[in-house]
């Protein structure tokens, strides 16, 4: 039974990064400009020979299918905006900068989450409880730059005990991956928060309540574990934006990963390389999926497949 539904997630997931891959093609073909399309005009047979060596002067079938042939091989083209260096190289020096951030912050997200639902949960009548819990809801619609930029006049400018920028030391990456954080410690903490108190009010809670077991055991084995089902579904999109990198923090603390790359490269119209870190992206993100759908039954026993 999980061999059919591991084949036929693997089918759906081929599937979405086929659709994915030929739209994101398209539109960048359909869309007005060109990547050669500059205030600068190129004379005009310059850019005849360009376009021919790129294969832009063939219709768009043509180029539709060139691309697919050459994309299943895992080659993804070169770059129109940096000559000489190919989509594979650029994708192969920026991802690990934003893996790296990615899976720091995706642990630190998941670790904070966990043990601030918890400490509210049993404390939510306090103070402390009431504005930690104000705060969260802050955060969350706290621009990232702006808590970035708060980072570093407080750590960095103030009291200089953290780097600022660059990634030179295993201090460089604090800032980076609290700044990249928060946002998501906020938002995961309220959902775990209420779907903790959702609990309270079904029947095998209110049994175990009757049945007077312990609040340590009741916490642990009724609450959070029954807590993490929307919770783990809710990391998928969030570690997937993680790994493959933040524009904006990646901009702030000068990361040369994945995020910043990838905006750099629309800016440039660089469609090789739009397209390339759109299929990064969307594999991240379908192979994260497809392993949390394999994590449900170890979760909650209910659920089969």
């Amino acid at each position: 039974m999980m061999n059919n539904f591991f084949i036929k997630k693997l089918i759906s997931s081929t599937i979405v990064v086929f659709i994915v891959v030929s739209a994101t093609f398209l539109l960048l073909r359909v869309l007005p400009g060109g990547p050669f399309d500059s205030e600068k005009r190129l004379p005009e047979k310059v850019k005849v020979n360009i376009e021919k060596k790129y294969k832009l002067n063939e219709p768009l079938i043509n180029q539709y299918v060139y691309y697919i042939k050459t994309t299943s091989t895992l080659d993804l083209g070169p770059s129109y905006f940096y000559p000489g260096k190919s989509v594979n190289e650029i994708i192969k020096k920026s991802f690990p900068y934003s893996l790296r951030i990615g899976v720091l912050s995706l642990i630190f997200t998941i670790f904070s989450s966990v043990v601030l639902a918890k400490s509210i949960y049993r404390n939510k009548k306090s103070l402390k409880s009431k504005l930690i819990t104000n705060f969260l809801y802050l955060s969350v619609g706290t621009p990232t730059f702006l808590i970035g930029a708060l980072l570093i006049m407080l750590f960095s400018v103030k009291f200089k005990i953290l780097p600022a920028a660059l990634l030179e030391s295993p201090l460089s990456y604090v800032l980076p991956v609290v700044t990249l954080s928060i946002p998501s410690i906020s938002f995961l903490t309220k959902l775990m928060l209420e779907s903790m108190n959702d609990i309270q009010n079904t029947m095998y809670y209110r049994n175990a309540k009757l049945n007077n077991v312990k609040s340590e055991l009741i916490l642990k084995y009724y609450i959070v574990r029954n807590s993490l089902v929307p919770f783990v579904t809710a990391i998928g999109p969030i570690s997937a934006f993680m790994i493959t990198g933040s524009f904006v923090v990646e901009s702030i603390f000068s990361i040369p990963g994945m995020g910043k790359m990838f905006i750099l490269s629309i800016i440039n119209r660089d469609y090789p390389i739009i397209c390339g870190m759109t299929i990064v992206y969307t594999i991240v993100l379908v192979t994260i999926n497809m392993l949390i759908d394999f994590t449900y039954p170890l979760l909650d026993k209910r659920i089969k497949y």
